[in-house]
């Protein structure tokens, strides 16, 4: 029941961020739990996507149960999912409207995303992009990584770009990776297998799943504007996650810290040409520190500033009497 002695912009700003709730109390406690959420994995970047995830879909729960309500409560004003502004202006029914909406919409785009898109062939995928024979040396890497990881060896394809630049997508419904052959020429055999190893590792990761779940939850609460800030940051934490699996999977963070920092070097490449339909590494255009917190992809010095602190840590337990490295 919602209780008109509750500040009316009070309960406007829980529906906008979270969406319909009975009382103020349950929609304030989301809003806490998220904040919380956010705060407390700062410093525990591998569950962080995880956990993001979670709260979208808490707050999915929380919007889809208007649903529920409607056909129980529909006939009672006074326990209705509305608000009221002035002079008890109602919203007719906007919340069970919007949730239905996006409901309906991450249904479809999660057919589409599932069963549409991964059934294009290379070519489809990228058109953008001139894929040639990959040598040997960078296949065998590949095999090596995905052994070491305990994955599936995903297909591998070299692009004729100067750009450095390595992805992983899924392609006729196979996981591929693909470096550029700028990548090659600049980086050492070891800054290239830490590349590598980033891409193994979001497969290992489930990655795929994780980013498909976050941007269907982001449809289905296209109205409620903390899933815009939620849904990026999940992407960002992927980044930081596969940075750290990567430096397990290869011994140490030095490598994959000296690739990144070339890469910092490197021209950004344009968003026009970049795979949207896969996990790039590659330098991003840089965007203001306002508009930053809508980027799927965080800032290399602080990827880079992550790596050096793992080493640092590395070095300090193995210096430490008690450890047992």
């Amino acid at each position: 029941m919602i209780h008109h002695h509750i500040p009316i912009y009070l309960m406007m700003l829980t529906w906008v961020l979270v969406g319909p709730t009975r009382s103020i109390v349950s929609a304030t406690a989301l809003v806490l739990c998220c904040l919380v959420a956010v705060i407390a994995l700062r410093h525990s970047p591998h569950d962080r996507p995880v956990v993001l995830l979670g709260t979208l879909g808490v707050m999915l729960i929380e919007s889809v149960q208007v649903i529920a309500w409607f056909g129980i409560e529909r006939l009672s004003s006074t326990r209705q999912a509305r608000f009221f502004l002035w002079n008890h202006f109602l919203f007719f029914d906007i919340d069970l409207i919007l949730t239905i909406v996006g409901v309906v919409f991450a249904t479809f785009t999660g057919i589409y995303m599932q069963f549409g898109r991964p059934r294009l062939n290379l070519a489809a995928a990228f058109p953008q992009m001139n894929f040639v024979e990959s040598p040997t040396e960078l296949k065998e890497c590949v095999r090596k990584m995905a052994k070491i990881a305990g994955t599936a060896t995903p297909d591998v394809f070299l692009v004729d770009s100067g750009a450095l630049a390595a992805f992983s997508s899924r392609v006729n419904k196979k996981y591929i990776i693909a470096v550029t052959v700028g990548l090659l020429e600049s980086l050492n055999a070891a800054e290239v297998e830490a590349c590598i190893a980033h891409e193994i590792a979001h497969l290992k990761n489930n990655d795929f799943t994780i980013r498909l779940l976050a941007t269907l939850a982001k449809v289905a609460l296209f109205a409620r504007p903390l899933s815009y800030l939620i849904e990026p940051a999940v992407y960002r934490a992927q980044e930081y996650t596969a940075d750290s699996t990567a430096a397990k999977l290869i011994g140490g963070p030095d490598a994959l810290a000296s690739a990144l920092i070339k890469l910092q070097d490197s021209v950004s490449i344009p968003t026009s040409i970049t795979p949207t339909n896969a996990i790039c590494l590659c330098k991003w255009p840089s965007r203001g520190p306002i508009l930053r917190i809508f980027e799927k992809h965080p800032d290399l010095q602080n990827r880079i500033d992550l790596l050096q602190q793992m080493k640092t840590y590395s070095y300090s337990l193995s210096d430490s009497p008690d450890s047992n490295f």
